[in-house]
């Protein structure tokens, strides 16, 4: 029979009642007698395996992903805006008042039968996850290991219905783990040109001119960047958050629950893009306090909305009528409490294995040197040479790299600027994969973009504007699998183990001056990065060449 919380919060309120049971319908089973309550040395386990479980996810307790070292706001910001923060403490917080809410519900159904293979196999998942975070030096991935670990016990204790009922609450671990750096860093791209372009539009609705290029915001005064922290992302996430925790205050079930979970990453979306026309607009915005504020005030904005748009669901949405008397008292019924006590302790020892196992070490890592990314390139090659130039780190935002060179060369009036960045693969939070290695800073929009070979190798060309400046640019990833298997990687926390890869993936960025967009000027230019990329061949090899090597 379908369920429906409100019915169970009402008969939960309800004084208990002694009265006759109506006929059951044909064929079905008769309702069961309700069950006492567990006994105290039950509580005072619950109690001691919370402890042991605590003790053993104590890495995810301090997990503490690392921060954007270029921001200036300071904690506030990287805590409300910063895309790698994960928030554990905030997470596992919500999710233990989750399941506290559900107490009532969890006890009609203590004791209820639950096939012992079910339950195992959830254990073993849990305990295979929570060990390969240990191993690999992942602790986010513990929140991870919880979420099998708590369907486990629910169905242990209160039977298969005890699945459905700590559901959400698992669901809510995921929020712990930190979205893998090469997926951040692609989506982050496309939300901070998404976000300008917002920005501008509302600008416009305001009767200010502004002239949109790329990442940036040219007013009369100067131009504004969409960094990272204002891309909106944490944004998303928190809103995310706080949508699951409106579902469960009010009660919304269905499409309801449904529409307004799918509302709070648009509301996010749109309230960012009002609070970076605050930024704009406000002289004072440099200011971090008041940076933060504006950020804040325009979150709790969002929940307003979030919760009108609630309200609009609430009138399409109806919630269910009343059912059987018949139905609710096999509802409020449960089955016997025999045999508890066996898996009460396969709950308790399993939290004991995992205090136990959180003291494995992790796998020993290989004190590796790879070559110096700088002296792979010489400074002078021909009738090049070579000057080095400052990277853009405020640019790059959440890209990571071992080393990089960046270094332009000049010969009588040509010119190329070479970026090369070499992987940091014992960085999970951040990572080389990024589209902006594409462009050579902040600013620049694509007028045309195409794939062709470049010594040898498949390469994207893009031909760049920025006011009335055009640059061919050239770029590749070196030994690369591509975003999809990066990403798993950086999940699973592959570098830190055995099946780390002995050879180093390398970002290349080759850009050249156009003079004119007319296909001869291109058409030099790209000659000119082939001859980069051909002498660029030797010092990609030593500066990927096998870690320790």
């Amino acid at each position: 029979m379908e369920d429906t919380d409100l019915l169970e919060e009402i008969l939960d309120d309800a004084p208990a009642q002694s009265q006759k049971l109506p006929d059951a319908p044909p064929g079905a089973p008769a309702p069961k007698t309700a069950k006492p309550g567990g006994s105290p040395w039950m509580a005072a386990g619950l109690a001691g395996a919370l402890v042991l479980l605590g003790f053993a996810c104590r890495e995810l307790l301090g997990f503490q992903p690392e921060t954007n070292l270029v921001l200036l706001s300071g904690e506030v910001e990287e805590f409300f805006f910063e895309p790698s923060d994960s928030s554990p403490w905030i997470v596992l917080g919500l999710c233990a008042w989750l399941v506290w809410r559900r107490r009532a519900r969890l006890g009609k159904l203590f004791g209820a039968p639950a096939p012992f293979l079910w339950t195992a196999v959830l254990f073993a998942a849990a305990a295979g996850i929570f060990v390969w975070s240990l191993l690999a030096g992942a602790p986010d991935l513990q929140a991870i290991a919880l979420i099998p670990g708590l369907l486990g016990a629910a169905h242990a204790l209160c039977g298969p219905a005890g699945l459905r009922v700590v559901a959400l609450p698992a669901a809510v671990l995921l929020f712990a783990v930190p979205i893998p750096a090469p997926l951040t860093n692609a989506i982050l791209w496309k939300l901070q040109i998404w976000t300008a372009g917002f920005t501008a539009f509302l600008i416009e609705i305001l009767g200010f001119d502004v002239l949109l290029t790329g990442d940036r915001l040219i007013m009369s005064d100067g131009y504004y960047q969409i960094i990272e922290t204002c891309s909106g992302m944490r944004s998303i996430e928190t809103l995310g958050m706080l949508s699951v925790l409106m579902v469960e205050l009010f009660r919304r079930r269905g499409g309801h629950a449904v529409a307004l979970l799918a509302a709070s990453p648009f509301v996010a979306f749109l309230i960012n893009g009002f609070r970076c026309v605050g930024l704009v607009f406000n002289p004072h915005a440099d200011i971090s306090s008041i940076h933060n504020l504006q950020g804040v005030v325009m979150l709790l904005g969002g929940v307003l909305l979030l919760y009108a748009i609630d309200g609009l669901l609430e009138r399409v949405w109806k919630d269910p009528g009343p059912v059987s008397s018949w139905e609710r008292a096999v509802r409020g019924a449960g089955a016997p409490l025999a045999r508890i006590e066996p898996r009460f302790a396969g709950v308790f020892a399993f939290c004991l294995a995992l205090f136990a196992l959180s003291w494995l070490p992790p796998f020993e890592r290989p004190d590796t040197e790879p070559a110096a990314v700088a002296g792979a390139l010489p400074l002078e090659f021909g009738d090049w040479q070579g000057t080095d130039i400052k990277v853009d780190w405020l640019f790059l935002g959440k890209a990571k790299f071992r080393q990089t060179l960046h270094r332009r060369y000049e010969a009588g009036q040509q010119a190329v600027d070479v970026f090369v960045g070499q992987a940091d693969l014992d960085n999970r939070v951040r990572s080389y994969l990024s589209p902006k290695v594409a462009y050579p800073g902040s600013g620049w929009t694509v007028e045309r973009e195409e794939t062709h070979a470049l010594a040898g190798r498949p390469a994207t060309f893009r031909t760049l504007r920025l006011g009335s400046r055009r640059m061919l640019v050239a770029h590749w990833f070196e030994d690369s699998p591509g975003v999809l298997e990066e990403t798993t990687r950086s999940l699973l926390a592959l570098d830190a183990t055995p099946a780390a890869r002995e050879e180093l993936p390398v970002a290349v960025r080759l850009s050249t001056p156009l003079l004119t967009s007319k296909p001869i000027a291109r058409d030099r230019a790209r000659a000119r990065l082939e001859q980069f990329a051909g002498a660029l061949g030797p010092a990609l090899k030593e500066i990927g060449s096998p870690r320790g090597v």
